[in-house]
């Protein structure tokens, strides 16, 4: 059993709220609701009920929960046998859904000498499931992306499972559109001028700078980089909320970002390290060219 996913489930037990759930873990809810599902489906009986209060465990369901905890409780006893050490020619690191991130990941690598052997292992995935991953031993790096709101949350987390939280960005997201769309010409734009026209969304982040569902007649779900870059080039009208990317990519796609003045939410990107891990060559360098890729301002 997916030991992560009970740790979903102990979340929608903790806030008696699957949509509070999926925000708290940064999923969407149609994911948490279906990973509850086949859960239930396993389990053979329904662990929660609804009520007009939200979420309650069945009386099965609260003895399922109560195993779980034993379970997360006998897998953090297991991780903590024994001292963590590095792997020679290893990378294994969690990054956000991000053009600008993997690019500086790709960039990296192909300056490593050809003649060096090398095991990396590149997840993309959200922050919470970052840290799970470093904290189990599944990652020696993390870059992670979060609201500003949560900066308290994940600084707590951090501190108690010996991790190092270090802030290398604030931003608000954009508008990403192609230079030719009509609303280009326009300075700023409101969330009243995206009315009618198609938004690409990421198919797992239902959030987008706090954007409204009933802006976009259209919505076109994918988390492929290469499917959004080419539906913003190819669809007529689209466009997709996403963190400021470098002039150079902008470039290279003939396209645009553009402020919404009723965007607020704020962002940051930051670095996720083990205190008591010491990192090979390859992870240092690593670590290395992410902090200086935010410190250029690409």
């Amino acid at each position: 059993m997916n030991t992560q996913h009970l740790q979903y489930i102990i979340e929608i037990e903790r806030t008696r709220s699957i949509s509070q759930a999926a925000e708290n873990l940064f999923l969407g809810q149609p994911n948490l609701s279906r990973i509850l599902r086949d859960m239930e489906e396993s389990a053979g009986f329904a662990i929660f009920e609804r009520t007009s209060k939200g979420v309650r465990p069945t009386e099965r369901g609260a003895l399922f929960l109560q195993h779980a905890r034993s379970i997360l409780r006998e897998v953090e006893s297991i991780d903590a046998l024994g001292p963590r050490h590095p792997v020679p020619n290893r990378l294994r690191v969690c990054i956000p859904r991000s053009v600008t991130v993997f690019e500086a990941v790709a960039e990296y690598l192909s300056q490593l000498p050809p003649q060096q052997s090398l095991r990396a292992i590149i997840r993309e995935c959200h922050a919470r499931q970052a840290l799970q991953w470093l904290v189990n031993g599944e990652a020696e790096l993390a870059l992670i992306r979060f609201r500003s709101e949560y900066r308290d949350y994940f600084a707590e987390q951090s501190a108690a499972n010996g991790l190092e939280l270090q802030i290398l960005s604030r931003f608000r997201y954009q508008l990403l559109m192609h230079r030719s769309h009509p609303l280009a010409r326009k300075p700023s734009l409101t969330r009243a001028d995206l009315a009618g026209f198609p938004e690409i969304v990421h198919s797992d982040l239902s959030r987008t700078g706090g954007k409204n569902e009933e802006q976009a007649v259209r919505k076109i779900y994918t988390v492929d980089r290469m499917a959004q870059l080419t539906l913003l080039e190819t669809l007529p009208g689209s466009y997709l909320w996403t963190a400021p990317l470098p002039v150079s990519i902008l470039a290279r796609w003939n396209l645009i970002q553009k402020f919404c003045t009723e965007n607020q939410a704020v962002y940051h990107d930051a670095l996720l390290t083990n205190l008591s891990y010491k990192m090979t060559e390859t992870e240092e360098g690593f670590r290395n060219a992410i902090v200086a890729l935010y410190k250029s301002g690409s």
